[in-house]
């Protein structure tokens, strides 16, 4: 069967991204380790979020498409990057990110980035999607191409249901 990861790495294929900056959230660990799979697209793992905002940046402005893999948690950090750099000096930033905090969440500490995480995004003036159902997935290159027309971040949420395609139940809990 194919798996969300797989589906979704289909996607950035589509889109031409050559470059992933990722930290690890339980749920994109499957995605991360689908790209590491791939030998035509480098995988750069770092310690915190707004670093992945800077390894994207550098790819932009050397030309390789790239695209941030992180938690909505990393988004929360990253506010200073996303105002000061991306929004300031136009340097677009495609973001696939976890959406913690739902009803399909079962951890508690998690509770609190869903309840502040859209909210954030909207007073950053940042536009976002969410991903709910494995047929939107095709959504992925034309958001990564918007977010290059109008110079800013854009981030693409995915839901557990879609990160856990086709993957085992116990898998994310």
């Amino acid at each position: 069967m194919t798996t969300g990861p797989d589906l979704i790495h289909a996607q950035l294929q589509i889109a031409g991204i050559e470059l992933i900056s990722a930290l690890p959230d339980d749920w994109v660990i499957p995605l991360m380790a689908r790209i590491d799979r791939d030998p035509k697209m480098l995988q750069v793992r770092v310690a915190r979020e707004p670093e992945a905002v800077g390894v994207c940046g550098g790819a932009f402005f050397g030309g390789a498409k790239a695209c941030a893999v992180m938690g909505i948690a990393g988004l929360l950090a990253c506010a200073h990057e996303f105002a000061l750099f991306n929004n300031a000096h136009q340097v677009p930033l495609f973001i696939l990110s976890s959406l913690r905090g739902t009803l399909e969440d079962p951890r508690t500490y998690q509770v609190a980035q869903g309840i502040v995480g859209l909210p954030y995004l909207d007073a950053l003036q940042i536009p976002y999607l969410i991903v709910d159902r494995i047929e939107d997935l095709e959504i992925i290159p034309a958001a990564y191409r918007r977010s290059r027309l109008v110079k800013r971040p854009l981030v693409c949420f995915l839901t557990k249901k879609v990160l856990f395609h086709g993957i085992s139940e116990s898998s994310g809990e």
